[in-house]
């Protein structure tokens, strides 16, 4: 469409052509495309974004070195970048900066400019090439450069970093794992230095905190939360459970859930002690309360808790029910000891096979012993005749909207939805126990 500019005053002419050539397509069109030419236009406008980009480097690059800034009264060449469109300083200095590093890698940010790599893969590049150790030649600094812009065309940014690491193999074989293990550490020792952690009471029920911490740690969180979140059900057919929610939750609220049951399953017992109590949570309640049934308790920790929440917890969490007579020392502290033991827990696993709520496929290892016949917090004893296993999301489900839970006559669990799901209260079951199936008990 343009033909080769031969001349830097052909440049700016051709800059005016490609803003047009953008202004005869309508933003709308993308939404008339079918979903193969709307993933084809996504990768090619990120191709031609790269391609800007490097432009956007090289004419600022220029104007900082001939002192353009100067001409018209600028203190600097940031000052006039944020002054020409967006008005951002900050933006700019990180766009000058940007430029400057590139300028460390000639085929780099000429990669760039054919839209062959990404901004970040050329950062990530030049970072690289700028801390390799010791006096590479430029000979050895291009076969590092050449290499990994090849690996970039195949390798994610994270991939690509990782290979990075280790790019001293191409010049240095015999040091490069001590190159990298000295890569390492230092980077740990910096991720350490910018970790932090808060969080605050919002005064409404919820908590808001916000952390940083380093990659290996927070490999392990966000694996463990993506554990506990998947698999989901997906409607309300699936899953009865659903019927309560307005919207299905969105990733950031399944996560939160994945979040709060991480918590609450955190191993008391193997945390530090102080005075001798270590991490168990009381649960206060006065007697005529605990008589006429449990209702709001609260906390070791001041917090107040709904009589449905503390019935929940009671079923997974070491809660020790403090019960007061109207005087500040307690007449009982419960019975801590009614978690189901690793026998009871085994054979539950083996007739179970998983969360027993109906539409739920969730495996053992995600699910809780609910006390299913009488719940332990109103008195129930912690047998195997009592045991089903059930999801964290399906748990709060059962003590949040009164589900109950019975045993067929084949010996496997059925839950009772509530009148508002089914006016009868017809008893459905997980589709994986089917009637002809025997019953598996415990030897």
């Amino acid at each position: 469409m343009f033909e080769s500019v031969q001349s830097p005053a052909g440049a700016l002419p051709c800059v005016a052509g490609a803003a047009a050539v953008l202004d005869a397509i309508p933003l709308g069109s993308y939404g008339a495309m079918s979903p193969a030419e709307q993933i084809g236009a996504c990768e090619s406008l990120a191709r031609l974004e790269a391609r800007v980009k490097a432009h956007q480097f090289a004419a600022a690059r220029a104007a900082d070195t001939s002192k353009a800034a100067q001409s018209v009264g600028a203190s600097s060449t940031g000052a006039m970048l944020a002054n020409g469109f967006g008005g951002d300083p900050v933006a700019a200095g990180k766009l000058l900066k940007q430029a400057r590093k590139l300028e460390g890698a000639p085929s780099t940010r000429d990669a760039l400019g054919r839209g062959e790599v990404s901004l970040g893969q050329a950062e990530l590049i030049a970072d690289k090439l700028t801390a390799l150790p010791g006096a590479p030649t430029p000979a050895q600094r291009d076969g590092c450069e050449t290499q990994l812009l090849d690996h970039a065309k195949t390798l994610t940014l994270k991939d690509l970093a990782r290979k990075a690491d280790r790019i001293t193999a191409t010049f240095a074989p015999d040091h490069v794992d001590a190159h990298e293990d000295e890569i390492l550490r230092n980077r740990e020792a910096e991720a350490l230095k910018k970790s932090y952690l808060w969080v605050a009471a919002r005064r409404d029920g919820t908590y808001k905190g916000e952390f940083v911490i380093p990659e290996a740690q927070g490999e392990m969180l966000k694996n463990a939360l993506e554990a506990l979140n998947a698999p989901q059900v997906k409607t309300a057919a699936d899953d009865p459970a659903l019927a309560f929610l307005d919207d299905k939750p969105t990733y950031g609220q399944q996560m939160a859930v994945a979040f709060m049951t991480l918590v609450e399953h955190l191993p008391g017992d193997k945390l530090p002690d102080t005075a001798g109590v270590g991490v168990t949570v009381t649960v206060n309640i006065d007697l005529a309360s605990l008589i006429d049934g449990i209702k709001a308790g609260t906390l070791s920790t001041g917090c107040r808790i709904s009589a449905t929440e503390a019935r929940r917890m009671a079923c997974e969490q070491a809660l020790l029910p403090m019960v007061f007579d109207g005087k500040p020392l307690p007449v009982d502290c419960g019975r801590e000891k009614r978690l189901f033991n690793r026998a009871q827990r085994r054979a539950a696993e083996r007739r179970d096979r998983g969360c027993t709520f109906p539409g739920c496929d969730r495996p053992p290892a995600w699910c809780v012993g609910h006390h299913a016949r009488r719940r332990w917090a109103e008195g129930g004893s912690t047998d195997l005749q009592d045991i089903v296993l059930i999801c964290a999301h399906h748990h709060r489900v059962v003590h949040a909207h009164d589900w109950d839970v019975w045993f067929a006559d084949d010996g496997y669990p059925e839950y009772i939805p509530p009148a508002s799901i089914d006016p009868h209260r017809r008893p459905l079951r997980n589709s994986r126990f089917r009637a002809d199936e025997p019953t598996i008990t415990a030897a």
